[in-house]
Protein backbone atom coordinates (compact mmCIF):
# COMPACT_ATOMS: atom_id res chain seq x y z
CA UNK A 1 0.00 0.00 0.00
CA UNK A 2 1.11 3.77 -0.73
CA UNK A 3 2.51 4.88 2.52
CA UNK A 4 2.33 8.48 1.48
CA UNK A 5 -1.18 9.95 1.71
CA UNK A 6 -2.85 13.59 1.32
CA UNK A 7 -4.88 14.58 4.87
CA UNK A 8 -7.65 16.87 3.58
CA UNK A 9 -9.80 18.53 6.85
CA UNK A 10 -12.41 21.11 7.59
CA UNK A 11 -14.18 22.09 10.61
CA UNK A 12 -18.02 21.85 10.76
CA UNK A 13 -21.41 22.06 12.60
CA UNK A 14 -23.31 18.71 13.32
CA UNK A 15 -26.06 19.74 10.74
CA UNK A 16 -24.18 19.96 7.77
CA UNK A 17 -21.91 16.33 7.97
CA UNK A 18 -24.24 14.88 5.41
CA UNK A 19 -23.41 17.86 3.31
CA UNK A 20 -20.07 17.74 3.16
CA UNK A 21 -19.50 14.12 3.47
CA UNK A 22 -21.07 13.80 -0.23
CA UNK A 23 -18.66 16.86 -1.04
CA UNK A 24 -15.90 15.07 -0.02
CA UNK A 25 -16.57 11.50 -1.30
CA UNK A 26 -15.17 12.30 -4.74
CA UNK A 27 -12.06 12.97 -3.65
CA UNK A 28 -10.88 10.59 -1.27
CA UNK A 29 -10.43 7.07 -0.61
CA UNK A 30 -11.45 7.21 3.39
CA UNK A 31 -13.45 9.32 5.38
CA UNK A 32 -14.23 10.11 9.33
CA UNK A 33 -15.22 12.83 11.63
CA UNK A 34 -14.73 13.73 15.23
CA UNK A 35 -16.00 15.87 17.58
CA UNK A 36 -13.62 19.00 18.40
CA UNK A 37 -14.07 19.22 22.10
CA UNK A 38 -13.00 22.68 22.09
CA UNK A 39 -15.43 23.94 20.00
CA UNK A 40 -18.01 20.97 19.68
CA UNK A 41 -17.75 21.59 16.14
CA UNK A 42 -16.97 18.17 13.83
CA UNK A 43 -13.95 17.86 12.21
CA UNK A 44 -14.32 15.78 8.97
CA UNK A 45 -11.33 14.16 7.78
CA UNK A 46 -10.55 12.93 4.18
CA UNK A 47 -7.35 10.93 2.97
CA UNK A 48 -6.44 10.46 -0.60
CA UNK A 49 -3.19 8.59 -2.05
CA UNK A 50 -3.17 11.41 -4.52
CA UNK A 51 -3.77 15.16 -3.94
CA UNK A 52 -6.71 16.37 -5.12
CA UNK A 53 -7.23 19.32 -7.73
CA UNK A 54 -7.36 22.40 -4.99
CA UNK A 55 -9.68 24.40 -7.44
CA UNK A 56 -12.12 21.60 -7.67
CA UNK A 57 -11.89 21.02 -4.45
CA UNK A 58 -12.42 24.54 -3.27
CA UNK A 59 -15.43 24.76 -5.58
CA UNK A 60 -17.35 21.75 -4.02
CA UNK A 61 -16.66 23.23 -0.41
CA UNK A 62 -18.04 26.06 -1.51
CA UNK A 63 -20.94 24.83 -2.63
CA UNK A 64 -21.67 22.53 -0.11
CA UNK A 65 -21.64 25.38 2.43
CA UNK A 66 -23.80 27.53 0.26
CA UNK A 67 -26.50 24.16 0.35
CA UNK A 68 -26.24 24.06 4.43
CA UNK A 69 -26.36 27.91 4.65
CA UNK A 70 -22.94 28.36 6.74
CA UNK A 71 -19.62 29.80 5.80
CA UNK A 72 -16.94 28.61 4.05
CA UNK A 73 -15.03 26.51 6.95
CA UNK A 74 -11.12 26.72 6.33
CA UNK A 75 -9.39 23.66 4.46
CA UNK A 76 -6.69 21.75 5.72
CA UNK A 77 -4.49 20.00 2.73
CA UNK A 78 -1.10 18.13 4.26
CA UNK A 79 0.98 15.34 3.13
CA UNK A 80 1.56 12.85 5.54
CA UNK A 81 5.07 12.08 6.28
CA UNK A 82 5.94 9.17 5.25
CA UNK A 83 5.81 6.39 8.68
CA UNK A 84 6.64 2.93 9.54
CA UNK A 85 2.97 1.71 9.60
CA UNK A 86 3.69 -1.97 9.67
CA UNK A 87 5.35 -1.15 13.53
CA UNK A 88 2.30 1.48 14.04
CA UNK A 89 -0.23 -0.81 13.45
CA UNK A 90 1.38 -3.43 15.53
CA UNK A 91 0.83 -1.04 18.02
CA UNK A 92 -2.71 -0.40 17.51
CA UNK A 93 -3.70 -3.94 16.63
CA UNK A 94 -4.38 -6.02 20.01
CA UNK A 95 -6.65 -9.15 19.43
CA UNK A 96 -10.10 -8.73 19.65
CA UNK A 97 -12.98 -10.76 20.57
CA UNK A 98 -16.18 -10.34 18.92
CA UNK A 99 -18.95 -12.52 19.54
CA UNK A 100 -17.68 -15.96 18.37
CA UNK A 101 -14.79 -14.30 16.51
CA UNK A 102 -11.42 -13.99 17.58
CA UNK A 103 -9.28 -11.48 15.03
CA UNK A 104 -5.51 -11.53 15.49
CA UNK A 105 -2.29 -10.42 14.00
CA UNK A 106 0.90 -12.31 13.56
CA UNK A 107 2.74 -10.95 16.19
CA UNK A 108 0.00 -12.23 18.83
CA UNK A 109 0.89 -15.56 20.74
CA UNK A 110 -2.44 -15.67 22.74
CA UNK A 111 -4.87 -17.51 21.05
CA UNK A 112 -8.59 -17.69 20.97
CA UNK A 113 -10.93 -19.30 23.47
CA UNK A 114 -12.34 -23.21 22.86
CA UNK A 115 -15.33 -22.55 20.19
CA UNK A 116 -14.07 -19.10 18.84
CA UNK A 117 -12.97 -18.97 15.32
CA UNK A 118 -9.76 -17.62 14.48
CA UNK A 119 -9.33 -15.01 11.65
CA UNK A 120 -5.51 -13.89 11.40
CA UNK A 121 -5.54 -10.36 9.65
CA UNK A 122 -2.38 -9.37 8.00
CA UNK A 123 -1.24 -6.41 10.89
CA UNK A 124 0.83 -4.03 7.96
CA UNK A 125 -3.00 -3.21 6.54
CA UNK A 126 -5.06 -0.28 8.34
CA UNK A 127 -8.78 -1.01 7.30
CA UNK A 128 -10.76 -4.22 8.35
CA UNK A 129 -9.07 -5.65 11.63
CA UNK A 130 -12.81 -6.19 13.05
CA UNK A 131 -11.98 -3.09 15.79
CA UNK A 132 -14.03 -0.86 13.88
CA UNK A 133 -17.95 -0.76 15.53
CA UNK A 134 -19.29 -1.28 12.05
CA UNK A 135 -17.01 -4.41 11.50
CA UNK A 136 -17.80 -5.18 14.80
CA UNK A 137 -21.56 -5.05 13.78
CA UNK A 138 -21.23 -7.44 10.78
CA UNK A 139 -19.03 -9.76 12.65
CA UNK A 140 -21.87 -9.84 15.57
CA UNK A 141 -24.93 -10.32 13.12
CA UNK A 142 -22.91 -13.14 10.64
CA UNK A 143 -22.26 -15.39 13.83
CA UNK A 144 -26.06 -14.49 14.98
CA UNK A 145 -27.15 -16.15 11.96
CA UNK A 146 -24.76 -19.24 12.67
CA UNK A 147 -27.30 -21.58 13.76
CA UNK A 148 -30.60 -19.59 12.13
CA UNK A 149 -29.17 -20.55 8.22
CA UNK A 150 -26.97 -21.93 6.14
CA UNK A 151 -26.18 -20.18 3.27
CA UNK A 152 -24.97 -22.03 -0.35
CA UNK A 153 -24.17 -18.93 -1.89
CA UNK A 154 -22.38 -16.01 -0.29
CA UNK A 155 -21.15 -11.83 -1.51
CA UNK A 156 -19.47 -9.91 0.66
CA UNK A 157 -19.75 -6.51 -1.03
CA UNK A 158 -17.03 -4.28 -0.57
CA UNK A 159 -14.57 -6.79 1.37
CA UNK A 160 -11.57 -4.56 2.05
CA UNK A 161 -9.51 -6.47 3.95
CA UNK A 162 -11.67 -9.26 3.71
CA UNK A 163 -12.56 -10.29 7.66
CA UNK A 164 -16.14 -10.74 7.05
CA UNK A 165 -15.59 -12.70 4.17
CA UNK A 166 -13.23 -14.68 5.89
CA UNK A 167 -15.81 -15.35 8.56
CA UNK A 168 -18.44 -16.41 6.80
CA UNK A 169 -16.11 -18.98 4.85
CA UNK A 170 -15.22 -20.43 8.73
CA UNK A 171 -18.04 -20.62 9.76
CA UNK A 172 -20.44 -22.50 6.98
CA UNK A 173 -17.39 -23.54 5.60
CA UNK A 174 -18.53 -22.70 1.72
CA UNK A 175 -17.35 -20.38 -0.82
CA UNK A 176 -17.36 -16.61 -0.70
CA UNK A 177 -17.16 -13.95 -3.31
CA UNK A 178 -15.54 -11.20 -2.27
CA UNK A 179 -15.78 -7.83 -4.37
CA UNK A 180 -14.37 -4.55 -3.62
CA UNK A 181 -13.89 -1.54 -5.65
CA UNK A 182 -10.35 -0.73 -4.54
CA UNK A 183 -7.67 -3.47 -6.30
CA UNK A 184 -5.56 -3.00 -3.67
CA UNK A 185 -7.97 -4.04 -0.88
CA UNK A 186 -9.26 -7.02 -3.59
CA UNK A 187 -4.97 -8.04 -2.99
CA UNK A 188 -5.16 -7.58 0.57
CA UNK A 189 -8.10 -9.77 0.52
CA UNK A 190 -6.59 -12.17 -1.33
CA UNK A 191 -3.58 -12.63 0.96
CA UNK A 192 -5.64 -12.45 4.44
CA UNK A 193 -7.21 -15.74 2.44
CA UNK A 194 -4.13 -17.30 2.27
CA UNK A 195 -2.97 -16.70 5.83
CA UNK A 196 -5.71 -18.54 7.22
CA UNK A 197 -5.50 -20.94 4.33
CA UNK A 198 -9.04 -20.61 2.87
CA UNK A 199 -8.04 -18.73 -0.43
CA UNK A 200 -9.32 -21.81 -2.38
CA UNK A 201 -13.12 -20.74 -0.88
CA UNK A 202 -12.41 -16.79 -1.34
CA UNK A 203 -13.39 -15.35 -4.86
CA UNK A 204 -12.14 -12.18 -5.18
CA UNK A 205 -13.97 -9.15 -7.73
CA UNK A 206 -12.54 -6.12 -8.10
CA UNK A 207 -14.85 -3.03 -9.57
CA UNK A 208 -18.03 -1.12 -8.69
CA UNK A 209 -20.44 -2.22 -6.87
CA UNK A 210 -22.47 -5.42 -8.42
CA UNK A 211 -20.85 -4.37 -11.94
CA UNK A 212 -18.08 -6.23 -10.53
CA UNK A 213 -20.27 -9.43 -11.02
CA UNK A 214 -20.38 -8.86 -14.49
CA UNK A 215 -17.04 -9.47 -15.57
CA UNK A 216 -17.67 -13.44 -15.30
CA UNK A 217 -21.05 -13.51 -16.61
CA UNK A 218 -21.83 -16.83 -17.16
CA UNK A 219 -21.10 -18.10 -13.71
CA UNK A 220 -21.85 -14.48 -11.35
CA UNK A 221 -24.53 -12.41 -13.12
CA UNK A 222 -27.61 -14.18 -12.63
CA UNK A 223 -26.12 -15.90 -9.24
CA UNK A 224 -28.64 -15.48 -6.41
CA UNK A 225 -26.84 -15.20 -3.29
CA UNK A 226 -28.69 -16.55 0.37
CA UNK A 227 -26.62 -14.15 1.87
CA UNK A 228 -24.76 -10.88 1.07
CA UNK A 229 -22.75 -8.40 3.18
CA UNK A 230 -22.27 -4.73 2.60
CA UNK A 231 -20.19 -2.58 4.96
CA UNK A 232 -20.02 0.69 3.46
CA UNK A 233 -21.49 3.84 3.27
CA UNK A 234 -24.87 5.05 3.66
CA UNK A 235 -25.71 6.39 0.13
CA UNK A 236 -23.98 4.09 -1.71
CA UNK A 237 -26.21 1.16 0.42
CA UNK A 238 -29.46 3.14 -0.79
CA UNK A 239 -28.26 3.61 -4.30
CA UNK A 240 -27.36 -0.24 -5.08
CA UNK A 241 -30.87 -1.07 -3.03
CA UNK A 242 -32.12 -2.50 -6.32
CA UNK A 243 -28.95 -4.19 -7.62
CA UNK A 244 -29.08 -5.85 -3.95
CA UNK A 245 -32.45 -6.93 -4.06
CA UNK A 246 -32.05 -8.75 -7.50
CA UNK A 247 -29.22 -10.83 -6.60
CA UNK A 248 -30.35 -11.89 -3.48
CA UNK A 249 -32.81 -15.38 -3.29
CA UNK A 250 -36.55 -15.12 -1.86
CA UNK A 251 -35.98 -15.99 1.92
CA UNK A 252 -32.01 -14.44 1.92
CA UNK A 253 -30.69 -11.82 3.95
CA UNK A 254 -28.52 -9.16 3.43
CA UNK A 255 -26.38 -7.85 6.52
CA UNK A 256 -25.76 -3.68 6.10
CA UNK A 257 -23.36 -1.42 7.41
CA UNK A 258 -21.47 1.67 7.83
CA UNK A 259 -23.90 4.19 8.90
CA UNK A 260 -24.94 5.58 11.69
CA UNK A 261 -28.76 5.86 13.26
CA UNK A 262 -29.37 9.14 11.45
CA UNK A 263 -29.17 7.24 8.44
CA UNK A 264 -31.43 4.27 9.54
CA UNK A 265 -34.67 5.54 7.51
CA UNK A 266 -32.76 6.53 4.39
CA UNK A 267 -31.49 3.05 3.99
CA UNK A 268 -33.91 1.34 5.26
CA UNK A 269 -36.96 3.02 2.77
CA UNK A 270 -34.43 2.11 -0.40
CA UNK A 271 -34.50 -1.39 0.53
CA UNK A 272 -38.20 -1.74 1.72
CA UNK A 273 -39.27 -0.64 -1.60
CA UNK A 274 -37.41 -3.89 -3.03
CA UNK A 275 -39.41 -6.26 -0.50
CA UNK A 276 -36.56 -6.08 2.24
CA UNK A 277 -37.30 -5.38 5.69
CA UNK A 278 -35.79 -5.18 8.68
CA UNK A 279 -35.19 -8.17 11.27
CA UNK A 280 -32.51 -6.88 13.22
CA UNK A 281 -30.66 -3.77 14.08
CA UNK A 282 -27.23 -3.59 16.21
CA UNK A 283 -25.65 -0.38 17.53
CA UNK A 284 -22.54 0.40 18.82
CA UNK A 285 -21.22 4.03 19.60
CA UNK A 286 -23.74 5.25 17.49
CA UNK A 287 -22.89 3.22 14.38
CA UNK A 288 -25.51 0.79 12.84
CA UNK A 289 -25.61 -2.84 11.52
CA UNK A 290 -28.91 -3.83 9.49
CA UNK A 291 -29.65 -7.53 9.03
CA UNK A 292 -32.51 -7.27 6.30
CA UNK A 293 -34.78 -10.12 4.89
CA UNK A 294 -36.16 -10.39 1.64
CA UNK A 295 -39.69 -11.24 0.89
Amino acid sequence: MNSNLTRIAITIPDSAIEIFENALQPFVQSLLWSVDDSTHMQVMEGFADITPDSALLNDAIKRAASIGGIEVPKIIIEQIPERDWVAENLKQFPPISVGRFFIYGAHIDLRPLPGQIPIRIDQSVAFGTGSHATTAGCLLAIGALGKAMKPKCILDMGTGSGILALAMIKLWQKKVIATDIDEKAVGVARKNGELNGVAKKLICKSGKGFAALNSNANKLRYKKFDLITANILARPLAAMSGDLAGALAPGGRAILSGLITRDEKMVLNAHRRYGLFLEKRIVIDDWLTLVLKKG
